[in-house]
Order: C-alpha cells, then structure tokens, then sequence
C-alpha cells in the first residue's frame, strides 16, 4: 500500500476513534504509525473532521420551531411573514454561514498542501526531464540559473560539494519559477529550489525531513529564503549522511 493508496481508505476513518479497529482500515493505520509525513496527514485530517464536526454540533433549531409548525397547521393560512424571517430560510442562512467557515477552512489547508513541492519532485525525477543546461562548474551553472532569474540556493548541503555537477534547469511550478540542478557520481541527486516568497503558505521546513516515493528517497527542508527538495536514487541513508553537517537533525 502506498501513501496516497492509504490516504485514500483513511479518509473514510471517523473522528475520535470510531474506527480504530476496523480491518478494513488496519493496513492503511499501521502505515500511518511507521510513517512520520503520513502521520502528519492523518493527524491533520483528523483535526479538521472534528472542526467540522463541532460546527455541526453547534447548530441546533430554535426550541420553539416545533410548537411553531404544529401552530401554523391548526391555524390553516396565517398571515405570512416575510420570508427572510421564516425559520427555514433562518435555518438554511445558518448553514450556508457554516458551510463557508467550513470552505475557508479547507481552502487554506488545501492551499498549503497543494503549494508543497515534495510529491512533485519526485514525481517529476521518476518521469524523466531533460536540462536546459549542462556542465561540471556549479558556478557556471548559478550564473546560468541567474540570467533566468531562476532561485539560487543560499547554501548548497556539504555533501553535495563531493558530487559532480551535471547539469541544471528552470521549471515552472504553479505559476513561479523553480531551479533544479542535478548532480552525479554513480547515483543521481536532484536539488529542487523554490523561492519562500513565492510560495508563503508551503510548510516551512526547519528540519530536513526525510521521505521516499516512486522508488526515490528524497529530503525537504527551508532556510530563511528559500524552499528545498533533494530526490536521489541512492538510499536514504546515503542521503542523510549526504546532508548530515549541512542541516543537523
């Protein structure tokens, strides 16, 4: 099972643990407990089934709505009142209030999620590319990346100065431009950059975190100006000591 496999199944999962024991979800939880980035979805998820599940809480009918209807029925055709103060149209006000706080809610985690280049990255290396420029000279390369006014990393990680460089690229990523440089000896490494203020609402990162996907094992991580993604078909461990002095863990 994959992690977007067991996304998938856990979003049937019920708030407050109405589901922990369900076979059917048992594979895709176990997952989610071995997994730090899928725990992170879960725990978000879950959070946000409970905010909406309290909002609904919250709403509740008039307590007079009851003897209200029975009233009008034995009187047979009232005098109307207007119809924005009939209790349907009160009712169907609140909710739409709800379901707009509820749409807000979800427009900004959804924002923030779909903003986060790591799942693109790796998906990006899994289906080939090809350079905009080759070379050895990493400095030749960031002038390349400049006159595109492509983002620059800051600093490159320690263990990427043992590789060598191959090549670079531009990509356009949701709008805005982001640098790639890619470097080999033996495996590949590919080194995503994205500008912070490009993209504000992108996971800030103070930590590399650690992932694999498609076969890749990759890294994410941010300084103060800009976002980063490594994605390599060498081994995670290989990886972590490739940044281990560059970003302390």
């Amino acid at each position: 099972m994959t992690n977007e496999e067991a996304k998938f199944v856990l979003r049937a999962y019920r708030a407050h643990g109405a589901d922990a024991g369900d076979e059917a979800l048992a594979e895709a939880l176990a997952r989610v407990r071995r997994d730090p980035d899928l725990a992170r979805w879960f725990a978000d998820e879950q959070a946000f089934d409970r905010a909406v599940a309290e909002k609904l809480a919250a709403v509740a009918p008039p307590p007079e709505l009851r003897e209200s209807i029975l009233a009008g029925v034995k009187a047979g055709a009232p005098l109307r009142a207007p119809w924005w103060r009939a209790p349907a149209w009160l009712g169907l006000a609140a909710s739409l209030v709800l379901l707009l706080g509820v749409a807000g809610f979800w427009t900004t985690r959804a924002n923030a999620a779909s903003e986060d280049i790591t799942d693109f990255a790796a998906d990006y290396v899994a289906d080939g590319f090809f350079l905009g420029e080759h070379g050895a000279d990493i400095a030749e390369l960031r002038a390349w990346l400049e006159q595109q006014k492509a983002p620059l990393p800051t600093v490159l990680p320690e263990g990427f100065h043992r590789l060598r460089s191959l090549g670079c690229k531009r990509i356009d990523y949701r709008g805005k431009q982001v640098s790639l440089i890619c470097f080999g000896d033996g495996k590949e490494y590919h080194l995503f950059v994205a500008r912070r203020d490009d993209f504000p609402t992108m996971p800030v990162r103070e930590r590399p975190q650690y992932f694999k996907r498609k076969g890749f094992a990759g890294a994410a991580w941010s300084d103060a100006r800009n976002h980063y993604v490594a994605v390599t078909d060498d081994s995670l461990r290989a990886l972590q000591q490739c940044m281990k002095n560059a970003c302390p863990e």
